[in-house]
């Protein structure tokens, strides 16, 4: 039986993961009074975290508690854990819990904090984790929150996602603090594809800020880029009103804008001139958003969703187009409507007919 009582002071949380976030949401939780574990996957970079009590890869200049523990023994990260938190990127999240799930002594809730979707399958990492560890306790954590401004305790306001409202409500109490703010919210499927499809946009913006394009451009952006993360992901089951939260505007503001966005840094650095080789290779971690844009364009292509942006973004990183053309093809597209027309009836059942084709379409895999 699952736990979900309060959380209280000494309470073991594994993180899995010693990136950014991962150090991140272990140095919130550590500052409450808990007993963290952050496990990292390379012996010599623990060791050099540990000796210089500093993540210089990830979290340069923000020193480390000296009680916070960081090991690469999987064993003894996970005993006695009530939370296991997977603060992995999207591509090795499977692999990492299968060894998590062979390590754990007992049904523990699972919280992911990736943001991404898996290449092969599609699938979302909710699923790979339920798929994996064979429990229905997992919960996702999404919203505007770089790690390098919760690491420095700025104010934060997340949703933590779950289909069980109890389990969303304990991760609400285990990570609420008075710089942190949590809202809980059973849409699992539109805080993922808030967190997979923003990235993609943030690449956009990065590379109209590389450009100089201006104000007008980067705002027509977002907006139009916010109408195809809607088209996509309430055609896979999300809630519109997600979207216009703080797992999707939210999120998309802030990773769109600030000087700390993987994805928007490597969309200016491309735009700049630089290879996309080269772009990616200066990146710090993980750039969500150029593994994702085209397992989306796959899935959008195959469902008939029109998404432009995501289309030219592909085309420019992919097949080698160039970025000024892309932007022409996009400004001069078939005039449209703003609020296309048509019964809400006929919408709505469009809606479905698509929904029971994504349905059967990932049966199949």
């Amino acid at each position: 039986m699952v736990d979900y009582s309060p959380p209280q002071p000494g309470m073991r949380v594994s993180i899995i993961g010693d990136g950014a976030w991962g150090t991140a949401s272990a140095m919130l939780l550590h500052n409450k009074g808990y007993d963290v574990r952050v496990w990292g996957a390379f012996p010599e970079y623990t060791r050099e975290i540990i000796r210089s009590r500093q993540n210089y890869k990830y979290l340069p200049g923000i020193p480390l508690p000296e009680s916070l523990v960081f090991t690469n023994d999987l064993t003894e990260t996970l005993r006695g854990s009530r939370l296991v938190v997977m603060a992995l990127p999207s591509h090795v999240m499977r692999e990492v819990a299968r060894r998590v799930a062979a390590a754990l002594p007992e049904p523990t809730p699972f919280l992911s904090l990736a943001k991404g979707l898996e290449a092969d399958t599609l699938k979302r990492m909710s699923v790979v984790l339920r798929e994996v560890t064979n429990l229905p306790q997992i919960a996702v954590l999404s919203g505007p929150s770089h790690a390098e401004e919760v690491a420095r305790r700025l104010p934060t306001a997340v949703v933590a996602a779950s289909e069980q409202l109890n389990l969303a409500t304990f991760v609400q109490d285990v990570f609420s603090t008075p710089t942190f703010r949590v809202y809980t919210n059973t849409d699992v499927v539109g805080v993922e594809l808030c967190a997979t499809l923003k990235n993609v946009i943030a690449i956009c913006a990065g590379a109209v800020d590389g450009f100089g394009y201006g104000d007008n451009a980067k705002s027509a952006l977002l907006t139009r880029g916010l109408v195809e993360m809607v088209r996509f992901g309430t055609a896979l089951g999300g809630k519109v009103e997600t979207f216009f939260g703080l797992a999707g505007v939210g999120d998309l503001i802030t990773t769109c804008f600030s000087r700390y966005s993987r994805n928007r840094g490597f969309g200016e650095r491309v735009a700049r001139g630089m290879s996309v080789a080269d772009a990616l290779a200066a990146s710090t971690g993980v750039v969500e958003g150029y593994r994702n844009a085209p397992i989306i364009r796959a899935l959008a292509r195959k469902l008939n969703i029109e998404m432009p942006i995501t289309e030219a973004l592909c085309q420019v990183l992919y097949e080698g187009k160039d970025i000024r053309d892309a932007v022409a093809q996009l400004m001069t597209r078939e005039r449209k409507s703003e609020h296309p027309t048509g019964h809400p009836l006929r919408r709505w059942v469009r809606l479905m007919l698509l929904r029971a084709r994504v349905m059967l379409m990932m049966q199949s895999f």
